[in-house]
């Protein structure tokens, strides 16, 4: 018996300890600022003096560290992608009192020069999947303004998003118009941690007690 319930205990520890992490849609709203018009699909547009933004809120404090994704479909109306505009502004809050302390740019287009002068629908992908050097500007956040992926996560992976927002600027460039249909997101499921597993474990041996208990009352 003992030895059955050891094995039991081993198998619920090693497969809470092994469990891979999932990704779940992350719940938002949506603000706006600027120029940008509409509820879904929202229409932005920019010129050298005005600017769009639309806001992707979470409802709950995620970690940069645990985004796994995000997206954005789109329709490229006017100008395209150039100038480090459309980008998402990463928001962060440092010390978890719901106050913005900083933030980071993370930019379209493809690798190395950012521009994509192509018109018509189109969908940027994963953008947290994308490595290359120069997609990430932490200048906001005390590192490097022309960086990647790793660097972002060593060195703000652990802060909390506010938000996420889209921004939309021609500041000495072209003017720019996009229709937003939406933007996706997923985070990483929590993984159960060691003390997690350990009271499912703790569990099991209860119940498993709590039978040989019944047996022997049933036995006497």
């Amino acid at each position: 018996m003992k030895r059955l319930v050891g094995l039991a205990v081993a198998t619920v520890l090693a497969a809470a300890l092994a469990a891979p992490a999932t990704a779940a849609p992350i719940a938002a709203t949506y603000t706006t600022g600027g120029d940008t018009t509409g509820t879904g699909p929202w229409t932005m547009t920019s010129t050298d003096s005005t600017f769009s933004i639309l806001r992707f809120v979470p409802t709950s404090p995620i970690k940069f560290q645990d985004w796994t994704s995000l997206s954005v479909a789109y329709n490229a109306v006017l100008g395209g992608i150039a100038g480090g505009a459309p980008r998402f502004t990463f928001v962060l809050d440092f010390d978890n009192d719901n106050v913005a302390d900083g933030q980071f740019h993370l930019l379209w287009g493809p690798a190395g020069t950012f521009v994509d002068t192509t018109l018509g629908p189109a969908n940027t992908g994963n953008l947290l999947a994308l490595t290359d050097v120069g997609r990430y500007d932490l200048g906001g956040v005390g590192g490097s303004a022309y960086t990647d992926r790793a660097a972002a996560l060593a060195l703000i992976g652990g802060y909390t998003v506010l938000r996420a927002s889209l921004v939309l600027d021609s500041f000495g460039g072209n003017d720019r118009e996009f229709i937003i249909s939406g933007i996706s997101a997923e985070a990483a499921d929590a993984v159960p941690e060691p003390m997690t597993a350990a009271l499912l474990a703790a569990g099991l041996l209860g119940l498993v007690g709590a039978r040989r208990r019944r047996t022997v009352a049933t036995r006497a």
